[in-house]
C-alpha cells in the first residue's frame, strides 16, 4: 500500500498537514465526485480519527504542535509524529 502524507511547514517551524474531510458535512451539505471512490479500510478510517482526535481546534489542520501535545497517541500516531519532526528539522529556516 502506498500512502501520501503531504506535510506543509507553518511559521516558527511548526509542521503541519490538512486532514480530510468528510463527505457529509454537519449541516447536510455533502461531497460529489464525478470518479468512483472506494470506502478505505477500517483500519485506515481508525488512523484517520486517532489523528483526528489530536486536531484541537477542529480546524482539519493537524500542526506538529498539537500532535506533541496529544497525550492518546497511538502507534500509527507516533509515527506521523516523527515523520514531521523529521521534516521539521531538515525544513527549517537557516541563517545563511
Amino acid at each position: 500500500m502506498v500512502s501520501d502524507i503531504s506535510l506543509n511547514m507553518g511559521y516558527n517551524n511548526n509542521a503541519y498537514m490538512i486532514l480530510p474531510l468528510k463527505r457529509l458535512s454537519d449541516v447536510g451539505l455533502t461531497v460529489k465526485s464525478s470518479v468512483k471512490v472506494e470506502e478505505p479500510p477500517q483500519s485506515v478510517i481508525n488512523n484517520l480519527d486517532d489523528l483526528k482526535a489530536a486536531d484541537k481546534d477542529k480546524n482539519n489542520i493537524l500542526s506538529l504542535n498539537e500532535l506533541r501535545a496529544f497525550e492518546n497517541r497511538t502507534e500509527f500516531a507516533q509515527s506521523v509524529l516523527e515523520l514531521m519532526e523529521k521534516f521539521a528539522l531538515n525544513f527549517a529556516y537557516k541563517n545563511i
